[in-house]
């Protein structure tokens, strides 16, 4: 299995991290508006659902997690358990949110009341997970590891994942409520 660089995946993961955390403030910013819009709505919960969990996740997973792992780091009990366990809840947060997102645009006006807490609770859920990364998880794994195998790389679950389409559509998408 060729090798990856643990610092070049986690730079990678932090650049995806900030793009996250843009996505979700702007579904905040969108659905505290008096009149949010649906498409709007919509492709961010696709964001969560594809380029979150889909790419981001799957290149912890499939790359650096299980890289560590392979090498030793434990998985019970350890900081990697806690993140996988937390991407479960993340991808439970995001089904809500569709299934609720399908029933305001079916007529139900509560579903959108709760629409917006399960959206709050995934940007809390969400922003807690990326700072545990960020600041604890990656700097311990770096400072650790050097090189892990993995069957993928970084590039190849980012193109299977189309990183590229979700990117610039929510740079679309942030263009356009900038002004809001």
């Amino acid at each position: 299995m060729p090798k990856v660089r643990v610092k070049y995946v986690t730079s990678a993961l932090r650049e995806h991290h900030d793009r996250i955390l843009e996505a979700v403030a702007l579904l905040d910013k969108i659905l505290s508006s008096p009149s949010p819009d649906p498409e709007a709505v919509r492709f961010l919960i696709q964001f969560i659902q594809r380029f979150v969990d889909q790419c981001h996740h799957s290149i912890e997973e499939y790359i650096l997690f299980q890289g560590v792992n392979r090498q030793g780091f434990p998985y019970l009990g350890s900081p990697i358990h806690v993140m996988t366990s937390e991407h479960g809840v993340g991808r439970y947060l995001s089904r809500v949110m569709e299934e609720l997102y399908t029933a305001w645009r079916e007529g139900d006006q509560n579903a959108l009341k709760d629409l917006v807490d399960y959206a709050r609770l995934y940007i809390d859920h969400i922003s807690d997970h990326i700072l545990k990364e960020n600041n604890v998880l990656f700097p311990m794994l770096e400072s650790s590891y050097a090189e892990v195998s993995a069957s993928k790389t970084v590039e190849e679950i980012e193109r299977e994942n189309q990183h590229e389409y979700w990117i610039s559509k929510l740079e679309e998408l942030k263009s356009k409520w900038s002004a809001h």
